[in-house]
Protein backbone atom coordinates (compact mmCIF):
# COMPACT_ATOMS: atom_id res chain seq x y z
CA UNK A 1 0.00 0.00 0.00
CA UNK A 2 1.34 3.70 -1.38
CA UNK A 3 1.93 5.97 1.09
CA UNK A 4 0.54 9.37 -0.44
CA UNK A 5 2.17 12.32 1.04
CA UNK A 6 -0.22 15.33 0.75
CA UNK A 7 2.12 19.09 0.84
CA UNK A 8 1.71 20.99 4.13
CA UNK A 9 -0.27 23.74 2.12
CA UNK A 10 -2.78 21.66 1.20
CA UNK A 11 -3.99 19.96 3.97
CA UNK A 12 -4.34 23.65 6.02
CA UNK A 13 -6.52 24.59 2.57
CA UNK A 14 -9.49 23.05 4.56
CA UNK A 15 -8.67 24.95 7.72
CA UNK A 16 -7.91 28.46 6.43
CA UNK A 17 -11.25 28.14 4.49
CA UNK A 18 -12.95 27.61 7.42
CA UNK A 19 -11.34 29.89 9.40
CA UNK A 20 -11.74 32.48 6.60
CA UNK A 21 -15.49 31.36 6.83
CA UNK A 22 -15.69 32.66 10.31
CA UNK A 23 -13.61 35.71 10.42
CA UNK A 24 -15.89 37.40 7.05
CA UNK A 25 -18.82 38.55 9.21
CA UNK A 26 -16.89 40.79 11.62
CA UNK A 27 -16.06 42.79 8.61
CA UNK A 28 -19.42 42.36 7.54
CA UNK A 29 -20.74 43.23 9.95
CA UNK A 30 -18.58 46.27 10.43
CA UNK A 31 -19.48 47.41 6.96
CA UNK A 32 -23.42 47.39 7.84
CA UNK A 33 -22.48 48.60 10.90
CA UNK A 34 -20.91 51.73 9.55
CA UNK A 35 -23.40 52.11 6.64
CA UNK A 36 -26.12 52.28 9.01
CA UNK A 37 -24.18 55.24 10.91
CA UNK A 38 -23.80 56.99 7.98
CA UNK A 39 -27.52 56.61 7.24
CA UNK A 40 -28.25 57.85 10.64
CA UNK A 41 -26.13 60.39 9.90
CA UNK A 42 -27.74 61.48 6.48
CA UNK A 43 -31.43 61.27 8.08
CA UNK A 44 -30.12 63.99 11.40
CA UNK A 45 -28.25 66.24 8.78
CA UNK A 46 -31.96 66.49 6.71
CA UNK A 47 -33.79 66.80 10.05
CA UNK A 48 -31.24 69.98 10.71
CA UNK A 49 -31.76 71.24 7.43
CA UNK A 50 -35.49 70.61 7.21
CA UNK A 51 -35.66 72.79 10.38
CA UNK A 52 -33.51 75.68 9.01
CA UNK A 53 -35.79 75.98 6.24
CA UNK A 54 -38.78 75.86 8.34
CA UNK A 55 -37.40 78.71 10.44
CA UNK A 56 -36.33 80.37 7.50
CA UNK A 57 -39.25 80.34 5.83
CA UNK A 58 -40.99 81.86 9.35
CA UNK A 59 -38.62 84.73 9.78
CA UNK A 60 -39.48 85.42 6.19
CA UNK A 61 -42.80 85.55 6.53
CA UNK A 62 -42.51 87.83 9.76
CA UNK A 63 -40.18 89.90 8.17
CA UNK A 64 -42.72 90.18 5.28
CA UNK A 65 -45.81 90.92 7.21
CA UNK A 66 -43.39 93.70 8.96
CA UNK A 67 -42.53 95.00 6.41
CA UNK A 68 -46.29 95.28 5.16
CA UNK A 69 -47.19 97.35 8.51
CA UNK A 70 -44.20 99.48 8.43
CA UNK A 71 -45.28 100.49 4.81
CA UNK A 72 -48.82 101.21 5.88
CA UNK A 73 -47.32 103.15 9.02
CA UNK A 74 -44.80 105.04 6.64
CA UNK A 75 -48.22 105.87 4.34
CA UNK A 76 -50.21 106.88 7.32
CA UNK A 77 -47.77 108.80 8.79
CA UNK A 78 -47.06 110.44 5.79
CA UNK A 79 -50.26 111.75 5.42
CA UNK A 80 -50.44 113.08 8.61
CA UNK A 81 -47.58 115.23 8.26
CA UNK A 82 -49.08 116.75 5.62
CA UNK A 83 -51.67 117.88 7.93
CA UNK A 84 -49.44 118.83 10.14
CA UNK A 85 -47.21 120.66 8.04
CA UNK A 86 -49.95 122.67 6.57
CA UNK A 87 -50.71 123.79 10.34
CA UNK A 88 -47.42 124.33 10.92
CA UNK A 89 -47.31 126.80 8.09
CA UNK A 90 -50.51 128.45 9.19
CA UNK A 91 -48.52 129.11 12.49
CA UNK A 92 -45.88 130.29 11.17
CA UNK A 93 -47.60 132.47 9.23
CA UNK A 94 -49.64 133.39 12.57
CA UNK A 95 -46.20 133.99 14.22
CA UNK A 96 -45.05 136.11 12.11
CA UNK A 97 -48.74 138.28 12.37
CA UNK A 98 -47.88 138.47 16.15
CA UNK A 99 -45.01 140.71 15.96
CA UNK A 100 -47.65 143.44 14.61
CA UNK A 101 -50.65 142.76 16.98
CA UNK A 102 -51.87 146.58 16.70
CA UNK A 103 -52.27 146.31 12.80
CA UNK A 104 -53.48 143.12 12.28
CA UNK A 105 -55.48 141.83 15.09
CA UNK A 106 -58.44 141.59 13.60
CA UNK A 107 -57.09 139.26 11.14
CA UNK A 108 -55.49 136.65 13.47
CA UNK A 109 -58.82 136.15 15.05
CA UNK A 110 -60.32 134.13 12.10
CA UNK A 111 -57.48 132.55 11.27
CA UNK A 112 -57.09 130.75 15.22
CA UNK A 113 -60.51 130.64 15.06
CA UNK A 114 -60.29 128.43 11.35
CA UNK A 115 -57.43 126.16 13.71
CA UNK A 116 -59.38 125.71 16.67
CA UNK A 117 -62.08 124.04 14.17
CA UNK A 118 -59.52 122.00 12.12
CA UNK A 119 -58.45 120.36 15.67
CA UNK A 120 -61.74 120.11 16.58
CA UNK A 121 -62.45 118.01 13.03
CA UNK A 122 -59.36 116.27 13.60
CA UNK A 123 -60.17 114.76 16.85
CA UNK A 124 -63.87 113.66 16.21
CA UNK A 125 -62.35 112.18 13.07
CA UNK A 126 -59.31 110.23 14.67
CA UNK A 127 -59.71 107.36 16.90
CA UNK A 128 -61.97 108.06 20.29
CA UNK A 129 -59.41 107.70 22.65
CA UNK A 130 -60.73 110.28 25.87
CA UNK A 131 -62.56 111.64 23.32
CA UNK A 132 -65.01 113.57 25.85
CA UNK A 133 -61.82 115.04 27.44
CA UNK A 134 -60.30 115.77 24.18
CA UNK A 135 -63.27 117.69 22.64
CA UNK A 136 -63.94 119.35 26.12
CA UNK A 137 -60.48 121.05 26.19
CA UNK A 138 -61.09 122.22 22.56
CA UNK A 139 -64.19 124.19 24.00
CA UNK A 140 -62.05 125.11 26.89
CA UNK A 141 -59.83 126.68 23.67
CA UNK A 142 -62.45 127.98 21.80
CA UNK A 143 -63.52 130.20 24.61
CA UNK A 144 -59.97 131.59 25.32
CA UNK A 145 -59.42 132.44 21.97
CA UNK A 146 -62.79 134.28 21.68
CA UNK A 147 -61.78 135.97 25.03
CA UNK A 148 -61.10 140.14 24.14
CA UNK A 149 -59.28 139.95 27.75
CA UNK A 150 -56.90 137.51 27.07
CA UNK A 151 -53.47 138.82 25.32
CA UNK A 152 -53.05 137.74 21.79
CA UNK A 153 -49.79 135.94 22.72
CA UNK A 154 -51.79 133.52 25.31
CA UNK A 155 -54.48 132.63 22.77
CA UNK A 156 -51.76 131.74 20.28
CA UNK A 157 -49.49 130.22 23.16
CA UNK A 158 -52.44 127.79 24.37
CA UNK A 159 -53.10 127.34 20.45
CA UNK A 160 -50.05 125.65 19.94
CA UNK A 161 -49.79 124.03 22.70
CA UNK A 162 -52.77 122.11 22.18
CA UNK A 163 -51.98 121.10 18.79
CA UNK A 164 -48.68 119.88 19.99
CA UNK A 165 -50.24 117.41 22.76
CA UNK A 166 -52.21 116.10 19.88
CA UNK A 167 -48.81 115.51 17.65
CA UNK A 168 -47.06 113.95 20.78
CA UNK A 169 -49.95 111.51 21.18
CA UNK A 170 -49.50 110.37 17.97
CA UNK A 171 -45.56 109.50 18.52
CA UNK A 172 -46.46 107.59 21.61
CA UNK A 173 -48.20 104.30 22.66
CA UNK A 174 -50.39 104.17 25.98
CA UNK A 175 -53.35 102.29 27.62
CA UNK A 176 -55.74 103.27 30.34
CA UNK A 177 -58.84 101.21 31.64
CA UNK A 178 -61.90 102.98 30.71
CA UNK A 179 -66.01 102.23 30.55
CA UNK A 180 -67.11 100.99 27.02
CA UNK A 181 -70.43 101.00 25.81
CA UNK A 182 -71.58 98.72 23.18
CA UNK A 183 -74.90 97.17 22.17
CA UNK A 184 -76.61 98.93 25.05
CA UNK A 185 -74.45 98.37 27.48
CA UNK A 186 -71.87 99.49 29.53
CA UNK A 187 -68.70 97.58 30.73
CA UNK A 188 -64.91 98.33 32.15
CA UNK A 189 -62.21 97.38 29.70
CA UNK A 190 -58.59 97.96 28.99
CA UNK A 191 -57.70 100.04 26.38
CA UNK A 192 -54.69 100.05 24.11
CA UNK A 193 -53.68 103.01 21.42
CA UNK A 194 -50.97 102.91 19.47
CA UNK A 195 -50.21 106.63 18.07
CA UNK A 196 -53.13 107.91 16.04
CA UNK A 197 -53.56 104.40 14.12
CA UNK A 198 -54.74 101.72 16.22
CA UNK A 199 -57.45 101.79 19.51
CA UNK A 200 -58.47 98.46 20.73
CA UNK A 201 -59.71 97.31 24.01
CA UNK A 202 -59.76 94.06 25.64
CA UNK A 203 -62.48 92.86 29.11
CA UNK A 204 -60.96 92.33 31.78
CA UNK A 205 -61.15 88.66 31.94
CA UNK A 206 -59.80 88.59 28.28
CA UNK A 207 -63.09 87.38 27.17
CA UNK A 208 -63.23 89.49 23.69
CA UNK A 209 -61.19 91.49 22.49
CA UNK A 210 -61.88 94.30 19.48
CA UNK A 211 -61.10 97.46 18.04
CA UNK A 212 -62.51 100.72 16.31
CA UNK A 213 -62.73 100.73 13.03
CA UNK A 214 -62.12 104.00 11.14
CA UNK A 215 -64.41 103.56 7.96
CA UNK A 216 -67.13 102.27 9.83
CA UNK A 217 -66.77 104.72 12.72
CA UNK A 218 -67.88 101.85 15.46
CA UNK A 219 -66.45 99.14 17.79
CA UNK A 220 -65.78 95.54 16.14
CA UNK A 221 -65.37 92.54 18.15
CA UNK A 222 -61.98 90.33 16.87
CA UNK A 223 -60.49 88.05 19.10
CA UNK A 224 -57.95 87.04 16.69
CA UNK A 225 -55.94 90.02 18.12
CA UNK A 226 -56.50 88.88 22.10
CA UNK A 227 -52.72 87.80 22.25
CA UNK A 228 -51.63 91.12 20.29
CA UNK A 229 -53.96 92.83 22.54
CA UNK A 230 -52.64 91.72 25.87
CA UNK A 231 -49.34 91.86 24.93
CA UNK A 232 -49.49 95.18 23.88
CA UNK A 233 -51.11 96.66 26.99
CA UNK A 234 -48.76 94.68 29.13
CA UNK A 235 -45.56 96.33 26.93
CA UNK A 236 -47.40 99.90 27.63
CA UNK A 237 -47.64 99.28 31.60
CA UNK A 238 -43.83 98.38 30.73
CA UNK A 239 -44.22 94.71 31.94
CA UNK A 240 -42.92 93.29 29.08
CA UNK A 241 -40.41 93.91 26.33
CA UNK A 242 -41.41 95.74 23.00
CA UNK A 243 -41.44 93.79 20.34
CA UNK A 244 -43.44 92.98 16.78
CA UNK A 245 -47.23 93.06 17.37
CA UNK A 246 -49.67 92.40 14.40
CA UNK A 247 -52.62 94.80 15.21
CA UNK A 248 -55.66 96.33 12.92
CA UNK A 249 -53.77 98.55 11.38
CA UNK A 250 -56.15 100.50 8.92
CA UNK A 251 -55.39 101.17 5.59
CA UNK A 252 -53.85 103.99 4.41
CA UNK A 253 -55.94 106.76 2.45
CA UNK A 254 -55.45 108.68 -0.06
CA UNK A 255 -54.70 112.05 0.92
CA UNK A 256 -57.15 114.69 -1.14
Amino acid sequence: MKKILIPAVLALGPALATLAAHAAPPKVTSVVQAQNNLDKAAASSQQKIDKISAETQSMLNQYLQVAQQTDQLRAYDDELQQFIQSQQDQMTSLAQQTSQVDVVEKGLMPLMQQMVDSLQQFIKLDIPYHLEDRLAAVQRLRDTIDDAAVPVADRYNKLIAAYNAEIADGRTTATYRGDLTQGGRTRTVNFLRVGHLVLAYQTLDRSETGYWDKQKQAWVVDNNYADAVAEGIAIANKQAAPNVLKLPVPAPEVAK
